[in-house]
């Protein structure tokens, strides 16, 4: 008898798991040559010397003289790091508060909710940086609207008058017209944070209201004791993201000086600058976790 080749076949949970790799083959070139491989090389460049030349660049490792530089003779980072951390303790609470707050509305039934939760959502997919430039009024402010004050529409200049006549320290005016001028933006920014908060909320089942409307509980009981405690979770996860993203944003101090120092080719600098930021979030991302994570209800 002729002899019969063995062919082995390949179970269907191993050509899923083939057809699976190959479609995020392309996402791992890519996070590779785009995301892995900068950083790698971003951190060489804060531990060097690097020149410009006409032919490309040339590296020196120095060690760390380029973080203790940053610290000592640039007096511009320290202070734009510390701006940038009063903003953060300033916003994130009122994004969270408000994003919660719409979401909670927005989860009722009423006629129009499907179109009031596309225009919560829709910045999140128009934004960018010159879109949300001209519509703050930052850019026509410079410009067209210079002359004709329409920039003012949502600036706090009669409350800051207000305030001070009523004898508010400069300081206490100072936040409140800092958060009323930047209320639109944070309104803006607040798309992501409000559909977790819409995912999370119908999570929860319908019989826990139920049981808190037989026993005679009121609207803002069932909140604290129903509403709250199960979202806990989610709070905590929007807690953190509006913390990476106002560290992360494009009007941010720490940011903006960052890339106009590699824009005019201070690499070794920038990157220090960088890879020390990252290292004050993640500190401060992993101290509030381990605050708030304490607080968290998780449900078994």
């Amino acid at each position: 008898m002729p002899n019969r080749l063995k062919t082995r076949k390949i179970s269907y949970e191993k050509k899923k798991s083939i057809a699976g790799f190959l479609f995020i083959l392309p996402w791992i070139l890519g996070a590779a040559y785009f995301v892995i491989i900068p950083v790698i090389m971003s951190f060489v460049y804060s531990i060097s010397k690097v020149k410009v030349t006409t032919n490309g660049y040339v590296i020196k490792l120095i060690g760390f003289e380029n973080y203790s530089s940053i610290f000592t003779t640039d007096p511009d980072f320290t202070r734009k790091t510390v701006s940038s951390l009063q903003n953060m303790m300033l916003q994130v609470p009122v994004v969270v508060l408000l994003s919660l707050f719409i979401a909670i509305i927005l989860n009722q039934k009423f006629f129009g909710r499907t179109m009031a939760r596309v225009m919560f959502f829709l910045p999140v997919i128009i934004t960018s940086g010159i879109v949300i430039s001209v519509i703050s009024g930052d850019v026509f402010s410079q410009t067209v609207m210079q002359s004709s004050g329409s920039s003012q529409l949502m600036k706090s200049d009669f409350l800051n008058a207000y305030l001070r006549e009523s004898g508010f320290s400069d300081q206490i005016v100072q936040v409140i017209t800092n958060l009323v001028d930047s209320i639109f933006t944070l309104i803006w920014k607040s798309g992501i944070q409000i559909l977790i908060f819409l995912a999370g909320l119908q999570t929860i089942q319908p019989s826990m209201y139920e049981a808190a409307q037989v026993e005679g509980s009121t609207a803002w009981e069932t909140f604290w004791f129903v509403t709250f405690p199960m979202i806990s979770p989610i709070i905590l996860l929007n807690v953190i993201y509006s913390i990476v993203d106002n560290f992360t944003d494009y009007t941010n101090q720490v940011m903006v000086y960052i890339n106009q120092l590699a824009i005019n080719l201070h690499i070794e600098m920038s990157s220090a600058m960088a890879w020390s930021y990252f290292a004050v979030v993640m500190v401060i991302v992993t101290v509030i976790y381990l605050l708030v994570n304490k607080k968290v209800f998780y449900q078994k």
